[in-house]
């Protein structure tokens, strides 16, 4: 065995670069994270032959290998964490379906608006003109002749100069008679009284008289008759019997289950419609929202028999949701925003109130079928200039006016609006049929005394009896991220939470008592309790050689000292 004895000085102290590498080195060494326990491969001693020097090239070429492609997969986990970071910062909420068996009577059973296509009644227009005060330069034949054009004030077709000027004569007529422009619609409307379209009524297969459980209003200047209404605080509603504080449901599906109207047509008293048709509007649609041609609508032909089947959807929200602001879940919930006299917020209701926002700064009016009348000014025909600017804008050029006039004009007094949090949607199939006249129909009381000709059947039901349910949830929770970015360290570095334990432990307080020991303990002290007694060096190769580091067999005689050595001790105890 041979032992060499030298004394070494002391050893300077490690630069914070060198004691860095050391502790990275002990950590690769350790350490089960993908590619680490490479880089810290052992090298050979610079005393071993040519064969193996270049062995350590190798070798150190090798670790330089590994330690790249560590870098780079360090460097490319860091990116997919980073970029999958920001894509749920950008994204916290999330539609899923959550199931696509949710129960009908859930959902409320959508309003169900229905308007003549004819918005100007011939008879009514006439009665009008000949029963009106007239001005001595003024007919009664002009005035029905003007009345034609009349819902041209609201509309996206706009009028000609002679047409304009004619209607500034037509407000004329109605100031001298102190008559509003809601009014005047009334009287021409050819749905003075809902009976006057809808012939028959019957709900989830019960008869009722229509007026028991429709209701007159205004979508645009066309008057309509709605049912299963909500979206306005009406303290002039005309339903009074049969009216029930929320919307009403079925627990049934099939075209029999709901909702059944017999419309008619009076081809003779049209005289004035934007449709090159004959028949109705039916408009269905959330029952807290204003029907407007925004909402889904479909057309009931004479002679025809609609089936119009709604396929209920509804979106609810997580408790965790209300935490996240308005901005930053991108919606409002319905009790949060208060719009006019609207019973709750809804992104269609809200878009109808910007609107008449617009035509407030604009033209210092509003229309007159808005549901909140005390709001301002109600336009009337003086006004149709200013409104047909603000209904189209590409009227501005023609004017050589500035197009961005009406976009820029502070926008920021407009109301936000904003998807609801939680909502109900009904997407619409239609199927038609052509009514006969030679089918008999004593046998169903539905159709008794009714003569089909210019005579139309809407069907509205539930297609089903389940409904899609949809929920809005928190994306970004802390077991999203978790799945996610664990995901990606596995994949990139085979991170796991053992593998984050040890990281965690090891710079922790291994690297941190390090630290502190060579700070106060000192490096000599702190290097000899790894290398063993200073001043001496051991090859350890050279004492395999000889088989010293082989375990010394026990004597005899080394028993005998022992047990001698054993009772001096407790000798000197005492």
């Amino acid at each position: 065995m041979k032992v060499k004895n030298n004394f070494l000085p002391s050893p300077k102290r490690l630069s914070r670069w060198n004691y860095c590498v050391k502790k990275f080195m002990e950590f690769c060494k350790r350490t089960d994270l993908h590619g680490f326990k490479y880089i810290a491969m052992e090298e050979l001693t610079a005393t071993e032959s040519n064969l193996q020097a270049k062995i350590l090239k190798v070798v150190s070429f090798a670790r330089s290998v590994w330690g790249l492609a560590v870098f780079i997969s360090v460097i490319c986990a860091a990116f997919f964490v980073i970029t999958a970071y920001r894509w749920y910062a950008r994204n916290p909420i999330v539609t899923v379906i959550e199931s696509t068996q949710g129960a009908i009577w859930d959902v409320p059973f959508p309003a169900v608006t229905i308007c003549d296509l004819n918005m100007i009644s011939r008879r009514a227009a006439l009665a009008f003109s000949t029963n009106i005060t007239l001005p001595e330069n003024i007919t009664s034949d002009f005035i029905f002749k003007t009345l034609k054009f009349a819902p041209l004030i609201h509309s996206s077709i706009y009028a000609d100069s002679s047409q304009m000027r004619d209607l500034h004569k037509l407000q004329d007529v109605l100031d001298l008679n102190d008559m509003s422009i809601e009014n005047l619609f009334r009287l021409l409307s050819p749905m003075s009284s809902c009976s006057n379209l809808i012939e028959r009524c019957m709900w989830k297969n019960t008869l009722y008289r229509c007026e028991q459980i429709f209701q007159h209003i205004f979508t645009g200047v066309n008057l309509c008759c709605t049912f299963n209404y909500y979206a306005v605080d009406d303290p002039d509603n005309e339903i009074r019997s049969f009216r029930f504080p929320t919307p009403r449901r079925v627990a049934s599906c099939g075209y029999q289950t709901a909702l059944t109207t017999i419309l008619k047509t009076d081809p003779t008293d049209y005289y004035s419609t934007s449709f090159a048709s004959l028949g109705s509007l039916v408009f269905v649609d959330n029952a807290y929202n204003v029907p407007d041609l925004d909402s889904s609508v479909r057309m009931a032909n004479p002679a025809t028999e609609v089936m119009i089947a709604v396929l209920p959807e509804r979106t609810y929200t997580t408790s965790g949701i209300k935490s996240f602001r308005a901005e930053e879940r991108n919606c409002y919930y319905n009790d949060e925003i208060q719009l006019a006299n609207f019973r709750y917020y809804s992104f269609h209701n809200c878009m109808a109130l910007r609107k008449v926002q617009i035509l407030m700064k604009t033209c210092n009016c509003v229309p007159f079928y808005f549901p909140q009348k005390d709001y301002g000014r109600i336009c009337n025909f003086h006004d149709i200039e200013c409104l047909e600017k603000v209904i189209n804008p590409a009227r501005l050029n023609d004017n050589g006016e500035n197009d961005n006039n009406h976009k820029n004009d502070d926008q920021n007094n407009l109301v936000n609006c904003m998807p609801e949090c939680e909502h109900f949607d009904y997407p619409l199939e239609v199927a038609l049929g052509r009514l006969s006249k030679h089918i008999p129909l004593s046998a169903t009381a539905f159709f008794d005394n009714i003569v089909l000709e210019n005579r139309s059947v809407v069907n509205v039901f539930f297609n089903d009896l389940v409904a899609t349910r949809y929920r809005r949830d928190v994306y970004l929770n802390w077991q999203n991220i978790l799945a996610a970015f664990g995901g990606l360290l596995s994949l990139m570095l085979g991170f796991t939470l053992i593998s984050g334990f040890d990281f965690v432990l090891f710079f922790s307080f291994k690297v941190i008592y390090d630290s502190i020991s060579r700070l106060f303990i000192g490096d000599e002290h702190y290097n000899s309790s790894f290398t063993g007694h200073k001043g001496f060096i051991l090859n350890i190769e050279e004492h395999k050689t000889d088989n010293w580091a082989k375990k010394a067999k026990k004597t005899k005689f080394h028993e005998v000292m022992e047990k001698k050595n054993q009772l001096e001790r407790h000798t000197n105890r005492y």
